[in-house]
């Protein structure tokens, strides 16, 4: 395996240059997307792609990228938390 795996870019799509990337990007959607049955889909989305990763020789990786997924949907379904974060 290579050391220079970037799980962002080969899973996600996100270049280097967008990294790291901020809980829009991360869940695929527009710059503070309001809608929330989108950010719920957008995370749906990408964990549902991550899943695929999961037992693989980068289950630590994909994880790691799960976790943030999780975390990125939490905080912007969530007005106040996504409030502050926007700003």
């Amino acid at each position: 395996m290579s050391d220079n795996f970037d799980p962002y870019h080969k899973w996600l799509g996100i270049a280097p240059s967008e990294q790291p990337p901020n809980h829009y990007r991360l869940l695929g959607l527009n710059l503070f997307e309001s809608d929330l049955d989108v950010i719920e889909s957008g995370s749906d989305r990408q964990m549902a792609h991550l899943r695929s990763f999961q037992t693989g020789p980068r289950m630590r990786e994909c994880q790691r990228l799960l976790n943030e997924v999780a975390a990125a949907r939490v905080l912007l379904l969530n007005a106040q938390r996504k409030s502050v974060y926007d700003q």
